[in-house]
C-alpha cells in the first residue's frame, strides 16, 4: 500500500485519543472522527462519534504484520478471528481470541500461484475464503492439530483477466474500461479490492444467482456483488452498492444476523457503514454508523453489537480496536 509522509503524521496523532492504540483501554469514542450522510457516496465530512459506541478493553495490537482481512472460524473448538496480513509477508496471518484480542496463533499460509497479496478474508462453513487486490480467491483450512492452514483451493479470478497489472492512480481510482480482474500476481490494480464478505448459507438469499457476498473495491468504493457458480464466485460489475469516495473503501463484513457493513479507512474517517436491502444491490440504502477505528484501519469484523477494527500501519504489530454500537 502506498504511504504518504501526512499519513504517519496522522497516525501519530489518532494513537493519543479515545483511549490510544495500545493497552487496550476502555471508554467511549474513537481514534477518528466520523464522515456523515445517508445514502450512497457519504462520509464527506468530520463528525463527532456516536455516543452509541463504546470502546471495549482489547489487546491493543497483534504481531500479525499489516491486518488486512479477518475472518469467523470455529478453532479448537471455540470462536476465533483469524487475521490476514498484506502483501510483502509471506502470508502471514494470526488467530485472535475475540474477547481479549490475544493473538493464540501465528503462522504463514501457503501461497500457491497468487503470489502473496492478502487484502481480505471471510468464511464460507468453516473455511477461509480470501480475496488479493488484482480479485483473485483463494480458500483455506485451519488444521486444529498442526496449528496450521493448508490450501483447499488454489487461487482463481472472480472473471476474465481483462485490466493491465499496473495501475496508474497506485489503486485509488477507478480503471478505465469495464474489466473486473487483473494479473493475479500484480498488487494494486484494477478495481483494487481490499475487502471481502460472504453471507452465511441461513441468510442466503433465494436464486441461482442470488449475491452470495461482496468484493470491497478500494479503487471505486463500491461493494460488487459475487454470485456462485460452479463452487467459485463471479463479481458482478452491474450490481453494486456505492459505499465512499475513490481510495478510502477498506473492508466489508457480514454480521451471523445477515447484516452487512463496511468500513472505510483514515481518508473517509474511518467510518462504519450499514448496507440495509443488500440482496438488490440497486435498491440498497448505505445508513452511516460512526467513525470507529485507529491508526489506518483497514480490517472490520462483526459480531452481534460487537465492531472490530484493524489497522495496516505499514509494519508489525498492527493496532486493534474493539468497540460495541447499539444498532
Amino acid at each position: 500500500m502506498t504511504r504518504w509522509a501526512v499519513l504517519v503524521l496522522a497516525v501519530a496523532a489518532c494513537g493519543t485519543k479515545g483511549g490510544g492504540a495500545a493497552g487496550g483501554a476502555t471508554g467511549s469514542g474513537s481514534a477518528l472522527a466520523a464522515g456523515s450522510g445517508s445514502g450512497p457516496g457519504a462520509g464527506s465530512g468530520p463528525a463527532v462519534v456516536p455516543e452509541t459506541c463504546q470502546q471495549l478493553s482489547f489487546a491493543g495490537n497483534t504481531p500479525v504484520p499489516e491486518a488486512s482481512g479477518a475472518a469467523w472460524l470455529t478453532i479448537g473448538g471455540k470462536l476465533a478471528l483469524a487475521v490476514v496480513s498484506d502483501s510483502g509477508n509471506d502470508g502471514a496471518y494470526g488467530i485472535l481470541d475475540p474477547e481479549t484480542g490475544e493473538t493464540l496463533e501465528t503462522g504463514t499460509l501457503p501461497l500457491g500461484n497468487a503470489g502473496q497479496d492478502l487484502e481480505g478474508a471471510a468464511a464460507r462453513g468453516n473455511q477461509m475464503v480470501t480475496i488479493n487486490s488484482a480479485g483473485w480467491i483463494r480458500v483455506y483450512q485451519h488444521d486444529d492439530a498442526a496449528k496450521a492452514f493448508t490450501l483447499v483451493t488454489d487461487a482463481y479470478p472472480l472473471g476474465p483477466v481483462t485490466l493491465p497489472a499496473k495501475s496508474k492512480s497506485g489503486g485509488n481510482a477507478p480503471p478505465e474500461g469495464d474489466g473486473m480482474v487483473c494479473d493475479g500476481k500484480s498488487t494494486n490494480c484494477g478495481r483494487n479490492y481490499e475487502g471481502l464478505c460472504l453471507v452465511d448459507d441461513a441468510h442466503r438469499p433465494p436464486g441461482d444467482g442470488a449475491c452470495v457476498g461482496f468484493a470491497a473495491s478500494k479503487a471505486d468504493g463500491k461493494l460488487y456483488c459475487l454470485t456462485e457458480t460452479g463452487g467459485k464466485l463471479v463479481v458482478h460489475r452491474d450490481r453494486a452498492v456505492s459505499i465512499t469516495k475513490p481510495g478510502a473503501l477498506a473492508d466489508c463484513a457480514f454480521a451471523e444476523d445477515g447484516s452487512l457493513w463496511a468500513g472505510s479507512n483514515l481518508f473517509d474517517f474511518a467510518n462504519v457503514y450499514e448496507v440495509k436491502g443488500w440482496a438488490e444491490p440497486a435498491g440498497a440504502t448505505v445508513v452511516p454508523l460512526g467513525g470507529i477505528g485507529v491508526g489506518f484501519p483497514e480490517t472490520l469484523a462483526v459480531r452481534g453489537d460487537v465492531f472490530y477494527r484493524m489497522s495496516d500501519t505499514g509494519g508489525s504489530p498492527s493496532l486493534l480496536t474493539k468497540y460495541r454500537c447499539t444498532r
